[in-house]
């Protein structure tokens, strides 16, 4: 089988914190040493690294070729031609609003009592436009709140394609060409101190977003995909970097972010709900209960 099978094609985004695949730091991103240490427990595949684009992603697993990836979040839509493994390798904060720092929506934030604002009521209010990124997803009741918005109302939800990550988004945000955007904190900041950013942004939590996100690695959905999953979902000895993922992880976060991340995963531990692949179903309020 070993010599039959043609090598695992890894995609990565040139995304950081994600991904890091030049400069001196080249291969410290969260995902590279974790996916490092996972290709060395699936010696039977020989393995290539070959940097991507969220678009180029999904053309080759829906053309069925042999690549794999650590960068897509698990929604309906894509389980057609993406097989994901049966667990999380990695459970992280859902996405914010990201705005200018001295931006407000005409009628202010109307933030409710936790601290966070409806994405819906927001868009429904018709105060805000939204710069989004194609095929991006933030979560199902994200992702069905934009694509109503956008259908009913065009010109309020805009989709900047050429500009591909959120470097760029947030570049075209501060020059004031759309309001808001959505992303993750982490990323804004990891963003700071790498490149030369033009506008200060703040981070406005989502009512409509999960406690927490899981994220899985995936393949294509073909016999060959299936068969890789299958020995992704064997490997065991990963638990050490599992760990050291999440210590990087949170080493990242601003220190608020920090607090509420531990707060979230302690009350997924403690609670009823054990199991990582559960997580993005936990109540967002139960799991901030003593956090802001």
């Amino acid at each position: 089988m070993a010599a039959a099978s043609p090598p695992i094609r890894w995609l990565l985004l040139d995304f950081v914190p994600y991904h890091v695949i030049d400069g001196p730091k080249q291969g410290t991103g969260l995902r590279d040493q974790y996916l490092s240490a996972l290709s060395k427990r699936l010696p039977e595949y020989q393995h290539q690294l070959e940097i991507s684009s969220t678009e180029r992603i999904f053309q080759a697993m829906q053309a069925g070729q042999p690549v794999c990836t650590l960068s897509l979040l698990k929604v309906p839509e894509r389980e057609a031609y993406t097989r994901f493994a049966s667990e999380p390798y990695f459970v992280q904060l859902p996405p914010v609003l990201i705005a200018r720092r001295a931006y407000a929506p005409p009628g202010g934030w109307k933030k409710r009592p936790g601290g966070d604002v409806s994405l819906a009521d927001l868009l429904r209010s018709g105060e805000v436009k939204v710069g989004t990124l194609p095929k991006r997803r933030y979560g199902q009741a994200l992702d069905d709140i934009l694509k109503q918005s956008r259908a009913a109302h065009p010109d309020q939800v805009l989709v900047f394609g050429e500009y591909g990550l959120l470097s760029g988004l947030l570049h075209t945000l501060s020059r004031k060409r759309f309001d808001v955007t959505l992303g993750y904190a982490i990323e804004v900041e990891q963003l700071r101190k790498t490149q030369t950013s033009p506008a200060d942004f703040q981070f406005v939590a989502l009512a409509e977003a999960p406690a927490l996100i899981p994220t899985y690695v995936a393949c294509s959905q073909t016999a060959w995909g299936r068969q890789v999953i299958h020995a992704i979902d064997r490997v065991t000895g990963m638990e050490a970097e599992k760990s050291r993922l999440r210590e990087q992880y949170e080493s990242m976060l601003p220190a608020e972010e920090l607090q509420i991340y531990r707060a979230r995963m302690a009350a997924v531990t403690a609670g009823p709900v054990s199991s990582p692949s559960n997580v993005a179903s936990e109540s967002k309020a139960g799991a901030r209960e003593g956090v802001r």
